[in-house]
């Protein structure tokens, strides 16, 4: 299951890497397109424009294991998150730039995000412990939760999408829920990765907040806009009314591929 703005937005609400370090270190500030800084021995291989004012770099680094890698979040302000997961996107470390905060990965986890079952079997649950650290305090978090195929694709911008119901809470160390949420992701099997799609998020009074970071283009290297750090897609209000949602509407699934190549 994919991380950023899922765990991103309880930091939000509530106000492992060398190379993810040196590169929040280096993105104090907004940058500009094509202006991301990489750390030594890293490579960005994606870049993701997506609705809600988002836009993604992916990269991997020669020193952490095969098939890890590291995404970071920019908004209209600059970086917000960055986030480095395992080849079975696993949650191994997540920087968050608004509160300054980081949650790390505790293993061994109960039962960790499997990438390979869920796409043998159609389900992958998971249960496992970040430990957050604050400003002020550090403490420990309890992640729980399932991710299942629905079956059903889309196309967004040439990719066939696999839709991806989720789940999954947080829990304190008293036990007590402080965030859930629930929604649908989506897994690109040509690209090898999840992105974000709608969901609705709780928080721990109930209050309930809906997000839609959905994918709009994907950008390989070479290509126009690859590792810009400016997002394009419902930045001002009167955007939202440009992008129809569509990647969800019930022409656009079906257990086969669409011939629609946009959101």
């Amino acid at each position: 299951m994919h991380m950023i703005a899922t765990t991103a937005r309880l930091a939000r609400e509530a106000k492992r890497s060398a190379p993810a370090l040196a590169l929040a270190l280096a993105l104090a500030t907004p940058v500009g397109a094509a202006d991301l800084p990489l750390p030594e021995g890293c490579e960005a291989f994606l870049t993701v424009q997506s609705r809600g004012c988002s836009v993604s770099v992916l990269w991997r680094c020669d020193v952490t294991p095969k098939g890890d890698f590291t995404e970071a979040s920019f908004g209209a302000d600059g970086l917000e998150a960055l986030v480095s997961y395992s080849a079975s996107y696993q949650w191994l470390d997540s920087l968050y730039v608004w509160d300054s905060s980081r949650e790390e990965f505790l293993p061994p986890a109960a039962d960790p995000i499997d990438l390979a079952t869920l796409l043998d079997t159609g389900i992958d649950t998971y249960d496992f412990t970040l430990r957050r650290s604050e400003p002020d305090q550090t403490y420990d978090i309890r992640v729980t939760g399932a991710d299942v195929l629905t079956g059903e694709t889309t196309m967004i911008d040439g990719y066939t999408l696999d839709l991806v119901q989720t789940r999954f809470e947080i829990i304190n160390e008293s036990g007590a829920v402080d965030y859930r949420s629930e929604g649908t992701q989506f897994f690109a099997r040509a690209l090898g990765h999840f992105f974000l799609g709608a969901e609705t998020s709780w928080s721990a009074d109930g209050r309930a907040t809906e997000h839609d970071n959905s994918p709009v283009d994907f950008i390989q290297p070479g290509e126009p806009g690859f590792g810009t750090t400016t997002p394009l897609y419902e930045c001002l209000p009167a955007d939202a009314a440009l992008l129809a949602p569509r990647a969800l509407a019930p022409e656009h699934l079906s257990a086969k591929e669409t011939d629609d190549d946009h959101i």
